[in-house]
Protein backbone atom coordinates (compact mmCIF):
# COMPACT_ATOMS: atom_id res chain seq x y z
CA UNK A 1 0.00 0.00 0.00
CA UNK A 2 2.74 2.37 0.74
CA UNK A 3 4.44 2.16 -2.47
CA UNK A 4 1.37 2.78 -3.75
CA UNK A 5 1.39 6.64 -2.18
CA UNK A 6 4.99 7.40 -2.75
CA UNK A 7 6.27 10.21 -5.20
CA UNK A 8 7.48 7.44 -7.71
CA UNK A 9 4.56 5.17 -7.05
CA UNK A 10 3.16 3.68 -10.27
CA UNK A 11 -0.26 6.05 -9.18
CA UNK A 12 1.57 8.89 -8.80
CA UNK A 13 3.25 8.72 -12.02
CA UNK A 14 -0.50 8.44 -13.78
CA UNK A 15 -1.62 11.69 -11.51
CA UNK A 16 1.63 13.53 -13.24
CA UNK A 17 0.64 12.10 -16.52
CA UNK A 18 -3.33 12.73 -16.16
CA UNK A 19 -2.06 16.12 -14.90
CA UNK A 20 0.02 17.42 -17.81
CA UNK A 21 -2.67 16.51 -19.90
CA UNK A 22 -4.73 18.98 -18.11
CA UNK A 23 -2.46 21.66 -18.14
CA UNK A 24 -1.64 21.06 -21.96
CA UNK A 25 -5.86 20.82 -22.44
CA UNK A 26 -5.69 24.40 -20.93
CA UNK A 27 -2.88 25.85 -22.38
CA UNK A 28 -5.18 25.10 -25.45
CA UNK A 29 -8.16 26.59 -24.44
CA UNK A 30 -6.75 29.60 -23.10
CA UNK A 31 -5.43 30.20 -26.25
CA UNK A 32 -8.51 29.38 -27.89
CA UNK A 33 -10.60 31.47 -25.68
CA UNK A 34 -7.96 34.54 -26.49
CA UNK A 35 -8.49 34.12 -30.14
CA UNK A 36 -12.28 33.70 -29.81
CA UNK A 37 -12.42 37.69 -27.93
CA UNK A 38 -10.09 38.56 -30.19
CA UNK A 39 -12.54 37.37 -33.19
CA UNK A 40 -15.39 39.19 -31.00
CA UNK A 41 -13.55 42.36 -30.79
CA UNK A 42 -12.32 42.57 -34.80
CA UNK A 43 -16.45 41.41 -35.64
CA UNK A 44 -17.99 44.00 -33.29
CA UNK A 45 -15.26 46.45 -34.60
CA UNK A 46 -16.39 45.64 -38.34
CA UNK A 47 -19.97 46.01 -37.15
CA UNK A 48 -19.18 49.91 -35.52
CA UNK A 49 -17.18 50.67 -38.69
CA UNK A 50 -19.44 49.91 -40.86
CA UNK A 51 -22.78 51.30 -38.85
CA UNK A 52 -21.33 54.40 -38.61
CA UNK A 53 -18.70 54.91 -41.75
CA UNK A 54 -20.66 53.64 -44.15
CA UNK A 55 -24.79 53.16 -42.79
CA UNK A 56 -24.41 49.54 -43.69
CA UNK A 57 -23.48 46.98 -41.27
CA UNK A 58 -23.19 43.46 -42.38
CA UNK A 59 -25.92 41.43 -41.49
CA UNK A 60 -24.22 38.73 -40.61
CA UNK A 61 -21.33 40.47 -37.70
CA UNK A 62 -23.60 40.88 -34.48
CA UNK A 63 -24.32 36.99 -34.73
CA UNK A 64 -20.72 36.11 -34.90
CA UNK A 65 -19.59 38.18 -32.39
CA UNK A 66 -22.20 36.54 -30.49
CA UNK A 67 -21.09 32.84 -31.15
CA UNK A 68 -17.26 34.04 -30.63
CA UNK A 69 -18.51 35.50 -26.93
CA UNK A 70 -20.18 32.22 -25.95
CA UNK A 71 -17.13 29.74 -27.20
CA UNK A 72 -14.63 32.61 -25.52
CA UNK A 73 -16.56 32.66 -22.34
CA UNK A 74 -17.31 28.93 -21.66
CA UNK A 75 -13.35 28.45 -22.53
CA UNK A 76 -12.27 30.78 -19.99
CA UNK A 77 -15.02 29.52 -17.40
CA UNK A 78 -12.67 26.03 -18.21
CA UNK A 79 -9.79 27.78 -17.43
CA UNK A 80 -10.38 29.88 -14.45
CA UNK A 81 -11.43 26.51 -12.75
CA UNK A 82 -8.27 24.97 -14.22
CA UNK A 83 -6.12 27.88 -11.90
CA UNK A 84 -8.33 27.88 -9.53
CA UNK A 85 -9.41 31.34 -10.53
CA UNK A 86 -12.88 30.94 -10.48
CA UNK A 87 -14.92 32.72 -7.47
CA UNK A 88 -14.68 30.77 -4.34
CA UNK A 89 -16.54 30.60 -1.23
CA UNK A 90 -12.72 29.74 0.75
CA UNK A 91 -9.51 29.89 -0.29
CA UNK A 92 -7.47 27.83 1.98
CA UNK A 93 -4.22 28.96 3.11
CA UNK A 94 -1.66 28.05 0.62
CA UNK A 95 1.20 26.31 3.18
CA UNK A 96 -1.57 23.53 4.79
CA UNK A 97 -1.30 20.61 2.59
CA UNK A 98 -4.49 18.83 4.22
CA UNK A 99 -6.40 21.39 3.23
CA UNK A 100 -5.41 21.90 -0.14
CA UNK A 101 -6.06 17.76 -0.69
CA UNK A 102 -9.43 18.77 0.89
CA UNK A 103 -10.21 21.70 -1.42
CA UNK A 104 -8.82 19.24 -4.61
CA UNK A 105 -11.66 16.49 -3.06
CA UNK A 106 -14.62 19.24 -2.45
CA UNK A 107 -13.47 21.08 -5.89
CA UNK A 108 -14.18 17.55 -7.84
CA UNK A 109 -17.81 16.90 -5.73
CA UNK A 110 -18.63 19.67 -6.60
CA UNK A 111 -17.90 20.14 -9.95
CA UNK A 112 -19.20 16.53 -10.77
CA UNK A 113 -22.09 17.19 -8.74
CA UNK A 114 -23.03 20.59 -10.27
CA UNK A 115 -22.15 19.89 -14.00
CA UNK A 116 -22.91 16.20 -14.93
CA UNK A 117 -26.30 17.21 -14.96
CA UNK A 118 -26.32 19.88 -16.55
CA UNK A 119 -23.96 17.77 -19.46
CA UNK A 120 -26.48 15.01 -19.19
CA UNK A 121 -29.11 17.51 -20.84
CA UNK A 122 -27.05 19.54 -23.00
CA UNK A 123 -27.44 15.97 -25.28
CA UNK A 124 -30.99 16.88 -25.96
CA UNK A 125 -30.33 20.12 -26.57
CA UNK A 126 -27.60 19.13 -28.83
CA UNK A 127 -29.83 17.28 -30.81
CA UNK A 128 -32.63 19.84 -30.98
CA UNK A 129 -29.67 22.46 -31.79
CA UNK A 130 -28.41 20.31 -35.27
CA UNK A 131 -31.74 20.22 -37.56
CA UNK A 132 -31.85 24.14 -36.76
CA UNK A 133 -30.23 26.86 -39.22
CA UNK A 134 -29.20 30.04 -37.71
CA UNK A 135 -30.29 33.25 -39.49
CA UNK A 136 -27.46 35.25 -39.99
CA UNK A 137 -24.47 32.62 -41.16
CA UNK A 138 -26.58 30.32 -42.03
CA UNK A 139 -24.91 27.44 -40.53
CA UNK A 140 -25.74 24.68 -37.84
CA UNK A 141 -26.72 26.11 -34.47
CA UNK A 142 -25.05 23.11 -33.67
CA UNK A 143 -21.86 24.88 -33.37
CA UNK A 144 -22.99 27.19 -30.91
CA UNK A 145 -24.44 24.82 -28.81
CA UNK A 146 -20.93 22.25 -28.59
CA UNK A 147 -19.18 24.75 -26.47
CA UNK A 148 -21.18 23.76 -23.44
CA UNK A 149 -20.05 20.02 -23.27
CA UNK A 150 -17.18 21.02 -24.36
CA UNK A 151 -16.28 23.51 -21.85
CA UNK A 152 -18.40 20.81 -18.87
CA UNK A 153 -15.97 18.10 -20.28
CA UNK A 154 -12.82 20.22 -20.17
CA UNK A 155 -13.74 21.34 -16.47
CA UNK A 156 -15.21 17.73 -15.26
CA UNK A 157 -11.54 16.69 -16.76
CA UNK A 158 -9.56 19.21 -14.64
CA UNK A 159 -11.39 17.95 -11.13
CA UNK A 160 -10.15 14.58 -11.96
CA UNK A 161 -7.08 15.69 -12.92
CA UNK A 162 -6.82 18.24 -9.34
CA UNK A 163 -7.59 14.80 -7.94
CA UNK A 164 -3.48 13.85 -8.36
CA UNK A 165 -2.92 16.16 -5.50
CA UNK A 166 -3.63 13.62 -3.16
CA UNK A 167 -1.34 11.06 -4.40
CA UNK A 168 1.25 13.34 -6.67
CA UNK A 169 3.63 15.92 -4.49
CA UNK A 170 4.13 17.31 -8.45
CA UNK A 171 0.31 17.91 -8.64
CA UNK A 172 0.00 19.39 -5.23
CA UNK A 173 2.34 21.64 -5.77
CA UNK A 174 1.06 22.80 -8.91
CA UNK A 175 -2.04 23.22 -7.36
CA UNK A 176 -0.81 25.08 -4.48
CA UNK A 177 1.15 27.68 -6.97
CA UNK A 178 -2.37 28.45 -8.18
CA UNK A 179 -4.15 27.98 -5.16
CA UNK A 180 -1.97 30.73 -3.65
CA UNK A 181 -2.42 33.52 -6.71
CA UNK A 182 -5.95 33.73 -5.80
CA UNK A 183 -6.24 33.33 -2.36
CA UNK A 184 -7.04 36.02 -0.25
CA UNK A 185 -5.52 34.29 3.24
CA UNK A 186 -1.93 32.89 3.00
CA UNK A 187 -1.24 32.41 6.29
CA UNK A 188 -3.10 30.34 8.93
Amino acid sequence: MNALLTSDSLLARLADRVYAVSEALNWLARRAAGLFFLGMLATMMLQVVARYAFAAPPFWTEELARWLMVWGGLLGASCAFHTHADPAMVHPPAGVAWRLKLQAVSRFIASWLFFLPVLWFTYPFFLRQIGRTSEGLEVSTAWMAAALPVALILILFHGVAGLGALVSPRVLARETDYATQFSSNTTE
